[in-house]
C-alpha cells in the first residue's frame, strides 16, 4: 500500500501571500489613476486675511494677486522650483506706484511689464513673471509628503509705515492648465499680509505671501515607495514557515533579505536631503529591521542549538518551543507594528 504524503500547510500560506502581492497593485489601481493636473471643473478655495482697518490709513494701498500658470522643476533635496504666473497689481490710493516689487523667496527671476497705457492710468499693473524659487520643505512624512510652495513680495524701498499690500483673492487664481510633473496639485490658494521686521534697519515692511499646495497620491506613494520594502520583509517572514531543523535555510533567508532591505532604504531615500529629522520612510523602515534582526536572531539561535555538541533532548525541547511561540508570533507582531506606525503618524 502507498501512503501519501499530506502537504505541508504552510504551501497553501505561501500561494495565498503571493496572490495577495500580485493582486495589490490592481487593487489600488482601481481606485483611479493620480492625474497630476489641475483639472477645470475644480472649484478653488480662497484663504485669505486682510490687514486691520486700522494699519491701512495714511498709507499707500495696493492690492495684489498671482495668477498661477505653471509650477515645476521640484527638487526637494534643495527646496527649490519653478512658478510661472502673472502678477497683478491694482493701486487704491492716488499717486501709488507699486513698479518697485521684490519677491523675497526668489533666487532669480524674469519679468514682464504686460501694462497698456490705459491700465498705468487707472492705477493697474500686470506682469508676466518666471521665478526660481525656495522654500524650506518639510519631509517628516515622505513618501507622504505633501509641501506649500509660496510667493512672498514687498517693496523694495517703502516701510510699512507708508506703503501696504493687501491679498485680493478677486485678482488671484490658478489656471486650468497647470501641470505639476509628478506631483497632484490642491486647488487651494493662501493669501495673507504680515509685517516683517528688519531689526538693523529699525523698520517694518509690509510682506504678502501667496501659497499653494501641492501632494502625491496616497496610493503611487505606497506603491512606489513602501510596497516593494513590504513584499521584501514579507517573502523573509515566510521563514517561519520552514521547521526548527532547517535553521540554517533560515539564516540564509534572513540575512538575504536584511541586505536586500537595506539596500532598497538607501534607494528610497536617495532623493532625501541630509535633514536632521527621521521622516517616515526611515521609521518605516528602522522598524523593519527590528523584525528582520529578530527573525536572524532567532535562526542564528535554532542553528546553535542543533549543533552536535549541543543536540541534547533538552535543547530540542527548547528549539521546538521557541519555533513554535515566534512562528506566529513575530509576522502578526509585524503587521500589527505596521499598523501602529500608520496610525500614529497619520491617524484612522
Amino acid at each position: 500500500m502507498i501512503s501519501s504524503t499530506p502537504q505541508r500547510p504552510w504551501v497553501l500560506y505561501v500561494i495565498i501571500f503571493m496572490l495577495l502581492v500580485a493582486l495589490t497593485p490592481l487593487l489600488l489601481s482601481s481606485q483611479g489613476n493620480a492625474i497630476s493636473s489641475f483639472g477645470s471643473t475644480q472649484k478653488i478655495q480662497y484663504d485669505f486675511t486682510q490687514p486691520a482697518a486700522a494699519d491701512l490709513q495714511g498709507k499707500e494701498i495696493v492690492r495684489v494677486g498671482v495668477y498661477i500658470l505653471s509650477v515645476g522643476n521640484l527638487d526637494t533635496k534643495t527646496g527649490t522650483y519653478v512658478i510661472d504666473f502673472f502678477l497683478n497689481l491694482k493701486c487704491e490710493t492716488a499717486g501709488c506706484d507699486p513698479k518697485d516689487f521684490d519677491i523675497m523667496n526668489a533666487a532669480s527671476k524674469q519679468s514682464d511689464l504686460q501694462t497698456t497705457d490705459e491700465d498705468i492710468a487707472a492705477g493697474n499693473y500686470y506682469y508676466r513673471i518666471r521665478a526660481n524659487l525656495q522654500t524650506n520643505l518639510n519631509l517628516r512624512e515622505f513618501p507622504f509628503d505633501q509641501h506649500t510652495l509660496a510667493i512672498e513680495l514687498e517693496d523694495k524701498n517703502k516701510s510699512r509705515d507708508e506703503y501696504i499690500f493687501i491679498a485680493d483673492p478677486e485678482l488671484s487664481g490658478i489656471d486650468s492648465e497647470v501641470y505639476v510633473a509628478g506631483w497632484l496639485l490642491s486647488p487651494y490658494i493662501l493669501g495673507q499680509e504680515k509685517s516683517h521686521d528688519y531689526p538693523i534697519y529699525d523698520a517694518s515692511y509690509s510682506r504678502v505671501k501667496f501659497a499653494i499646495k501641492i501632494y502625491h497620491k496616497w496610493t503611487s506613494s505606497f506603491m512606489k515607495g513602501l510596497f516593494a520594502a513590504i513584499v521584501i520583509v514579507g517573502a523573509g517572514m515566510l521563514s517561519f514557515l520552514l521547521k526548527e531543523n532547517e535553521a540554517r535555510d533560515r539564516i540564509t533567508l534572513a540575512s538575504s533579505t536584511l541586505a536586500s532591505a537595506i539596500f532598497y532604504h538607501m534607494t528610497l531615500t536617495a532623493s532625501v536631503p541630509p535633514v536632521g529629522y527621521l521622516t517616515y520612510a526611515d521609521r518605516f523602515m528602522i522598524l523593519q529591521y527590528i523584525f528582520i534582526a529578530t527573525q536572524l536572531f532567532l535562526a542564528i539561535t535554532l542553528f546553535l542549538l542543533q549543533r552536535p555538541d549541543n543536540d541534547t533532548p533538552e535543547n530540542k525541547r527548547l528549539s521546538k518551543q521557541i519555533h513554535t511561540t515566534t512562528r506566529w508570533m513575530i509576522p502578526l507582531g509585524w503587521i500589527l507594528a505596521l499598523i501602529t506606525l500608520h496610525v500614529t503618524t497619520f491617524g484612522f
